[in-house]
């Protein structure tokens, strides 16, 4: 089926209600065996989707005036990371890379596709198999696929030397190293002002949805424990503070498939995206969106709704931790609806592209 399935077509439909019947009893993974073969059917047909549709020229500039366009960076990604699976395949190297964002960017895209505000980090998420070849000192995936982003970089407008800093390696209890990050801070990066570009591999985890939950619902299960907030705010640095907030915000938009927002919510959430353009840099712009965000209940009622999800567990039936017990193994009754989400999220972001050509 797979190799004669038409272009868009959905796998899935294909198999569903077979799969529904026999395995939907079989538990499997926090879910059931038929919501794990839905994961393995949505993960094939992203291998599948035709390598022209990832590699056709877009006449759409990547920048403009330091803003990007989110749908022509995608499909850079897409093409580096194919051109490199090739090349680590010629060396005897074999892997499947999943690639994307991390999490959101810069919040919000204007009509045309492009980011409202200017980009400030430009995070490149790449999900491998274990066998994906990292070093501590990079490696052979890094040893391809950096001159590659660099030279992609470059050609449309973003000129920096290339000279990489490997850091951020996380390992299992056995010292395997499972990911590290290569990122290269850009002249005008300060703790403030933070501005690099950074490629963050890892092999704990296939896909960038999977990287993308794990923290984002460690952020959110941080967020929901802080019980004292005038204590966070006495111990936390305000850019600290900032980025939780901007980390909050920006990672919202992944999870809309599972949790939909209240209209208090959506209104809190335009109010946070305005204050980006600049007001937020005030502590009491600020400290004024932390209040709202916590005295509305958003962080406790996208917990429970993440949770309930993850594990089924309802509110207040018992307490749960993310860290524990999903990031470990994130199941694919939460994987399923976010990268269904996000497959929709940026086939409309495509279609900016389309339409920009066509103008």
């Amino acid at each position: 089926m797979a190799a004669i399935g038409r272009p868009g077509t959905d796998l899935w439909t294909h198999v569903r209600a077979d799969c529904e019947r026999e395995f939907s009893k079989i538990d499997l993974a926090r879910g059931t065996l038929a919501q794990a073969v839905e994961w393995e059917t949505l993960k094939l047909q992203s291998r599948l989707c035709p390598k022209e549709t990832r590699l056709s020229s877009n006449p759409v500039p990547l920048f403009r005036d330091r803003h990007v366009h989110i749908a022509t960076l995608i499909q850079l990604w897409h093409r580096l990371a194919l051109e490199t699976e090739d090349r680590l395949a010629s060396q005897g190297y074999d892997t499947l890379l999943d690639v994307g964002p991390w999490g959101g960017f810069n919040f919000v895209l204007e009509g045309d596709g492009y980011t409202r505000m200017p980009f400030a980090r430009l995070t490149l998420a790449v999900g491998g198999l274990p066998i994906t070849p990292i070093h501590e000192d990079g490696g052979p995936l890094f040893e391809d696929l950096l001159p590659r982003y660099h030279a992609a970089l470059q050609a449309a407008g973003v000129t920096f030397p290339p000279l990489w800093t490997f850091q951020f390696p996380k390992r299992d209890q056995s010292g395997w190293l499972l990911e590290i990050s290569g990122t290269h801070y850009l002249p005008m990066h300060t703790y403030e002002r933070r501005t690099f570009i950074k490629v963050r591999v890892s092999r704990a985890y296939e896909t960038v949805e999977e990287i993308t939950l794990q923290d984002f619902l460690i952020l959110l299960e941080r967020l929901q424990f802080t019980s004292d907030w005038d204590v966070y705010r006495e111990q936390t640095k305000d850019v600290d503070a900032r980025f939780d907030l901007q980390d909050f915000i920006s990672l919202n938009h992944m999870v809309e498939g599972i949790y939909q927002r209240s209209a208090a919510e959506e209104r809190l959430l335009n109010d946070i995206k305005e204050s980006f353009r600049g007001a937020i840099r005030v502590p009491k712009v600020l400290y004024d969106h932390l209040r709202q965000v916590v005295r509305s209940r958003w962080v406790e009622n996208l917990y429970w709704a993440m949770a309930d999800a993850a594990l089924g567990v309802k509110r207040y039936q018992r307490q749960v931790s993310f860290d524990r017990e999903v990031c470990p193994q994130i199941p694919p009754r939460l994987l399923i609806p976010v990268r269904r989400h996000l497959q929709r999220y940026h086939g409309r972001l495509a279609a900016h592209t389309a339409s920009s050509a066509s103008c």
